[in-house]
């Protein structure tokens, strides 16, 4: 019985260790039924013949997983294996920014909230800037927020205050 390949995917040092974080130790048994497996599932071609393939060794910066035994005649391309790891900078982002909305619903400040994802994951400010981060969320308020209305309820805009629902009116 084979081993199933390990293939290497390049991604972004800051995005590393979000997900060495996220998802634990560097070679990332995977599953199709998971959110990582089912992407993965989506990237790999067939192999013709039966053909067992021994991947190369990427370098830089990069996370191993492995396939399921049930893909083990599968291949990760090295342009599909790119294309994975945008979609974990896609990934890491929305992260970040589910982290950022939810800190600034509670305390309003955006920079701290930015701070404290950096301290959570551990990333390097020299890896990702906190300005670059900045803007990737001030792109989603701008985007996202104020075209749907949330803005002003999130940063209790336009003088209306947040009530709970057992908040007594005196």
């Amino acid at each position: 019985m084979s081993a199933s390949p390990v293939f290497a995917i390049p991604v972004r040092a800051h995005v590393r260790q979000f997900l060495l974080k996220e998802f634990g130790p560097d070679i990332w048994q995977i599953h199709q039924n998971t959110f990582l497996g089912r992407t993965v599932r989506m990237k790999v071609e067939k192999l013709p013949y039966r053909q067992l393939n021994r991947p190369d060794v990427a370098t830089g910066t990069v996370v191993r997983l492995s396939l399921p035994t049930a893909l083990k005649h599968y291949t990760l391309t090295p342009e599909s294996a790119k294309e994975v790891g945008e979609m974990l900078d896609k990934f890491f982002q929305q992260q970040m920014i589910q982290f950022v909305k939810g800190q600034v619903a509670v305390t309003q400040n955006e920079r701290a909230a930015l701070r404290s994802f950096y301290k959570l994951y551990d990333i390097n400010p020299s890896d990702y800037d906190l300005e670059e981060a900045r803007k990737v969320w001030r792109d989603y308020k701008d985007r996202v927020l104020k075209e749907n209305g949330h803005f002003d309820l999130m940063y209790l805009g336009g003088g209306m205050q947040l009530q709970s629902d057992f908040a007594i009116a005196s």
